[in-house]
């Protein structure tokens, strides 16, 4: 019993010892510095800024003082939210990023009235969609500005998004054409050459050439999905269905496939043909190619190259930077995706879920939307520290650290002081 009692004790000793070294440890993270905050060239009232890990932390208090930012703690202190009010500086520009240098790039098919095909969506879910994505803080650039960065080196905004459609059906001149001048966009269909002025489509009616030049003259831009190889097509004896264009197709009538030279000049021709007719009849100046299906292999990439067609899609979702001449895009054309769904993939780069990012135990959103921050919230007491570097970003509020009296200024908008 003796001995138990003694081991109890040594326990007891260990746990109060584990404590203070946590106790310690959390003192010493939290309070490395701190330095009075000044705005407006004003000291700010009983406002210091906090050093933590490398980062400086103001207040939300400080935030609500300085620049009358509306202020609430809900959800049991796990979430802050933060608003603006009727007083003209507290109406910050929300900037959120996202990501950088990099651009997602939106797939959809037709759009109709009453779709009919879950892979259609109505006007009215594509226009929630793009209001939901302009108020998200995404930024759409049209193709030729897509071109322009990925060949030229040409800079993209934040959270830059590319809008394309497949198919070349005649709703994007009667459905679609409408709400994206209505917002002034633009977009780009990948279109079926072949299908275009046919009289034999009758199903769902595609684009007339003159239709196009007149959305041409508005910004928009159109470009191959190939002359004749969106089918899939036997390719052997027992009528087993693939892409055309990345596989050797079954002759039926002599009785065998395709050779590879006989299945590699089909495609050069397919692919040389719906350029030299998107050429003639809309004066294009780039080659661009959506593979049907998404379907492509090394030698139809070979054969683009040799094409001079640099620049390629297909339907794997993720997010394309200046490497990724064959693009990802991300399908927005589905009657079952939640516009919140879309935004959150969007925001995850592609993903479905959110893969790089654990969710926090604190957030904190700005007029209802949540902040993607770089470094976690510090709370102490109650009271709720931001990253100034996160607020930099996501709201241009910039700081200088003065060292003559060792404080820190706030400004709102661009400054080029020594701001961390």
């Amino acid at each position: 019993m003796k001995g138990m009692g003694m081991r109890r004790a040594a326990g007891a000793v260990l746990l109060i010892a584990l404590l203070c070294v946590a106790l310690f440890i959390d003192i010493d993270r939290n309070h490395i510095d701190s330095r009075p905050l000044v705005w407006k060239g004003q000291a700010g009232e009983g406002e210091y800024a906090l050093q933590a890990g490398g980062e400086w932390y103001i207040s939300a208090n400080a935030l609500q003082q300085a620049y009358g930012v509306d202020v609430h703690i809900v959800d049991e202190g796990k979430e802050l939210q933060l608003f603006p009010t009727t007083r003209q500086e507290s109406q910050w520009d929300y900037k959120p990023v996202f990501y950088e240098d990099q651009v997602i790039t939106l797939m959809y098919h037709n759009v109709q009235k009453n779709p009919d095909h879950v892979t259609f969506i109505s006007p009215e879910q594509f226009e929630e969609q793009l209001l939901a994505i302009m108020s998200s803080g995404f930024h759409f650039i049209s193709m030729d500005e897509y071109i322009d960065y990925m060949l030229n080196g040409a800079p993209v905004p934040p959270n830059a998004v590319l809008i394309t459609f497949d198919d070349g059906y005649e709703s994007f001149y009667t459905e679609v054409y409408p709400v994206l001048r209505k917002y002034h966009l633009t977009a780009t269909n990948f279109v079926i050459v072949e299908t275009i002025d046919n009289p034999k489509q009758t199903k769902h009616k595609k684009l007339s050439w003159a239709q196009m030049r007149e959305m041409k003259q508005h910004g928009m831009s159109f470009y191959s999905h190939t002359f004749h190889s969106h089918e899939y097509r036997p390719v052997n004896d027992r009528g087993f269905l693939r892409p055309m264009l990345t596989w050797n197709t079954y002759l039926k009538k002599e009785d065998r496939k395709e050779t590879d030279e006989e299945y590699e000049e089909r495609v050069r021709r397919d692919l040389a043909t719906a350029e030299k007719v998107l050429k003639k009849e809309l004066g294009n100046t780039n080659s661009l190619l959506a593979f049907p299906f998404g379907a492509y292999n090394s030698k139809v990439l070979e054969i683009c190259r040799e094409l001079d067609i640099p620049i390629t899609f297909t339907v794997r979702p993720g997010i394309n930077g200046r490497n990724n001449r064959n693009g990802f895009r991300i399908n927005g054309g589905n009657q079952q995706i939640a516009t919140p769904k879309l935004i959150e993939q969007m925001r995850n780069r592609g993903a479905h879920t959110k893969v790089a990012r654990v969710k926090p135990s604190r957030i904190v959103t700005w007029n209802g939307a949540e902040l993607v921050l770089a470094v976690p919230p510090l709370v102490k007491n109650g009271k709720w520290y931001i990253a100034l570097n996160d607020l930099q970003h996501h709201f241009r509020l910039s700081y200088e650290m003065r060292d003559a009296d060792r404080s820190i200024e706030l400004f709102l908008g661009q400054y080029s002081g020594k701001g961390l």
